[in-house]
């Protein structure tokens, strides 16, 4: 075959769809059986474009569960601060919106969208060893579902394998980011208290101490709540992931009140220590495609976009080189290693940035002068991509500089704005 894809997400759906629509022998190898259940409900206005691309943007719009977020909402752990950031007031020209989805429908349409456009799908296949040829990955040694074991052979690979990052875990090129060691506590419930007109499609993040909360609501009420907590600051609570949720809730009074009369309807899931790092993103024959590549925390919300957009720039080289020369070196998965790398840098830099309190302090406090209120709004709604993205961040850079000014001052008992005395611990 042409290329071999592992992993039927948002990743390797958007890779396979576009790869098939070209007309490249493309198959998905995918482990497990969809629907199924996953984080990361929140979609940016950025990742819009690309589903109508991929011809599901109204399909995507119509699902069950989906509800048309305007923005983001953040608040303290006790409620006495709330600014909203709306996606129309970014540096313009804006995308006024997103969507939360439920990932089990929302993949399960991607995937099906890929299966349409002509990639074929080998559900119930699992992984078992890569097969080099020198440096050159030539093959994938799998299992089918009647057990039979089988090497299935291809001019490209592409790991869209998600946080499991196979090629990465089993070559040794994947690493956490040691000062980032967080847990993840999720449920559903109904019941849940949302604000009051526009702002209830908000996702809201809720800072608790050593950690935050998300809130996503959903077209029926039901609402995703996960706590996103420090390791080390919370490993005495961590006897269950509902325990670990539990005190966290009870240390942290808006969440009190918002799940005050709420009902839990799935049970709890966990996840530990899921930010890391890879160090070889391509080579000879391969290239790893959103989560494979690196996690980040989740807190704005970028692992479908990360995934979407670096999928749809593997495919691109992939057409462009297959069509040159018939195979893929190193260097023509360049442009899609370059942008993994430089998203990465990017959104962690701003995800550093909100668990430093000195910045949380003008965050919570947003002025639009200098446009610093619609270029922070830019970066959250992942206006990355298209050109001139330097003029935005250079805005963004400069509020980080307005925390470091707010560090010396408060070293000084003159702090520029008012600092806020619980939130998520600081990261190096």
């Amino acid at each position: 075959m042409d290329v071999l894809i592992l992993g039927g997400g948002p990743a390797g759906s958007t890779v396979g769809a576009l790869l098939a629509e070209a007309g490249i022998h493309t198959a998905i190898v995918e482990g497990e059986p969809f629907p199924r259940f996953h984080v990361g409900e929140s979609l940016l206005p950025h990742t819009l474009p690309l589903l109508e691309r991929l011809g599901v943007h109204e399909t995507v719009r119509s699902l069950p569960h989906t509800r048309q977020k305007d923005g983001a909402s953040f608040v303290t752990h006790d409620g006495s601060k709330h600014v909203v950031y709306w996606f129309d007031e970014a540096v313009q020209p804006a995308i006024p919106h997103a969507y939360q989805v439920r990932r089990d429908e929302f993949d399960a349409a991607l995937l099906a969208n890929a299966v349409g456009k002509g990639a074929e799908l080998l559900e119930g296949w699992h992984a078992i060893a890569p097969r080099w040829d020198s440096r050159r990955l030539t093959g994938l040694l799998v299992r089918d579902p009647a057990g039979g074991e089988q090497v299935l052979r291809f001019r490209a690979f592409l790991d869209a394998s998600g946080q499991s990052s196979f090629l990465a875990s089993r070559m040794g090129w994947r690493f956490p980011y040691p000062q980032h060691r967080k847990v993840a506590a999720v449920s559903h419930f109904k019941g849940v208290s949302l604000p009051a007109g526009r702002e209830a499609g908000n996702i809201t993040i809720a800072l608790a101490a050593g950690g935050w909360f998300w809130l996503i609501p959903f077209a029926d009420d039901t609402v995703s709540v996960g706590a996103v907590l420090d390791v080390e600051r919370w490993q005495a609570s961590a006897g269950t992931p509902e325990t670990l949720f539990g005190a966290a809730v009870e240390a942290t009074p808006e969440l009190q009140r918002r799940l005050a009369n709420a009902e839990r309807l799935i049970p709890f899931r966990a996840i530990q220590n899921f930010s890391y790092r890879v160090m070889q993103i391509g080579g000879d024959g391969y290239c790893l495609v959103g989560d494979a590549a690196g996690f980040l925390d989740p807190i704005f919300s970028t692992g479908v976009f990360l995934a979407t957009t670096t999928a749809a720039s593997a495919a691109g080289d992939i057409i462009d080189a297959l069509a040159r020369h018939a195979r893929m070196d190193t260097s023509d998965f360049g442009p899609t290693i370059s942008l993994t790398r430089s998203l990465h840098r990017l959104f962690f830099s701003l995800i550093r940035s909100y668990y430093d309190a000195n910045f949380l302090s003008f965050f919570f406090n947003p002025s639009n002068a200098f446009q610093l209120q619609a270029a922070t709004v830019s970066l959250l709604a992942a206006d990355v991509v298209r050109p001139g993205r330097w003029r935005r961040t250079a805005r963004f850079r400069a509020l980080q500089g307005l925390a470091r000014l707010q560090q010396m001052a408060a070293r000084l008992g003159h702090p520029i704005v008012e600092p806020l005395t619980v939130g998520p611990t600081s990261v190096t």
